[in-house]
């Protein structure tokens, strides 16, 4: 392994590790908040970062898509997401949350053989049966009418390939960071439109939930991105599975959260079936997933 790949390594880890905490911050937030507000002032922190670094850097381009119209539609998606995901916190033990969104890399695998005519391998169909089996023991037990909200992570996972596919099928060449703004601006949009701040009043602990998480996602996402500079995303991809762990252990010592039996065996074959797909996609060194979980 070069030093460009450790190095690689330990920044997505460390990236990794920033984009949980954001997750516990935001599901702390939404305590006493509701989620529209959440996402709002997140929203307006994380662009700090982004807007400091243009202009420190001198280019304000690198804010600005070069096709709006697919700009718009990627930002759609992963604000989707971001909602889908935010709520799904309210209800769901951070780790579970977190592992089922991390489905996105198998479907990706697997619906681009339908829309794109990439060939799916023995080893795709294996980790795809993994992670359905993963999905099958850590939702089978909350499958009741109450509990129904256990599979919005799934469709954040959904959305999130859906958005990689298109990605994949028009061969994007945007600005990263334009993307990442773009998503920002859109949700401080929609949420502002979702939320009466005429009875808003300000909290010293609350804001600071808001503007550490909005830090953390920004340096968190900075980080994933830099780390794909060093290495391909296919062999990160499994790095960037140690959320799942970081996830647990944040959720059990902040907030009690204690796993079942198959919340657990099902997380472990789903993080299973994304190192498989990770190892396939470096052994071949083809095209990866370039999709970032949304945070």
């Amino acid at each position: 392994m070069t030093n460009a790949t450790l190095s690689a390594v330990g920044i997505m880890a460390t990236a990794s590790l920033l984009v949980t905490v954001n997750d516990a911050l935001v599901k702390e937030a939404l305590r006493f908040a509701g989620t529209a507000e959440v996402l709002f002032f997140r929203g307006l922190f994380a662009l700090a970062p982004f807007l400091v670094y243009a202009l420190l850097r001198r280019r304000p381009e690198a804010l600005l898509p070069r096709n709006i119209k697919l700009a718009f539609l990627l930002s759609v998606l992963a604000v989707l997401s971001l909602f889908l995901f935010t709520i799904s916190l309210r209800f769901i033990p951070l780790a579970s949350a977190i592992t089922l969104a991390y489905l996105s890399p198998i479907m990706v695998a697997l619906v681009s053989a339908l829309l794109i005519g990439e060939r799916i391998g023995p080893l795709q169909w294996i980790a795809a049966l993994t992670g359905f089996a993963g999905v099958v023991a850590m939702t089978s037990p909350s499958l009741q009418a109450e509990n129904w909200i256990i599979l919005l992570p799934v469709l954040v996972a959904v959305t999130i390939a859906g958005r990689d596919i298109i990605i994949r099928a028009t061969i994007a060449r945007e600005h990263t960071i334009a993307l990442v703004v773009w998503t920002h601006l859109l949700t401080i949009g929609i949420t502002a439109l979702a939320f009466d701040a005429s009875w808003l009043r300000f909290d010293m602990r609350q804001f600071s939930l808001y503007a550490a998480a909005g830090i953390t996602v920004s340096l968190g996402t900075a980080g994933m991105i830099a780390a794909l500079r060093y290495a391909s995303a296919a062999s990160m991809s499994a790095v960037k599975y140690s959320c799942v762990l970081w996830a647990g252990l944040i959720g059990w010592l902040v907030f009690g959260e204690r796993l079942s039996a198959g919340m657990i065996g099902g997380g472990i074959l789903i993080v299973a079936s994304g190192g498989i797909i990770a190892w396939h996609e470096a052994r071949k060194g083809g095209e990866p997933n370039t999709a970032i979980r949304p945070g």
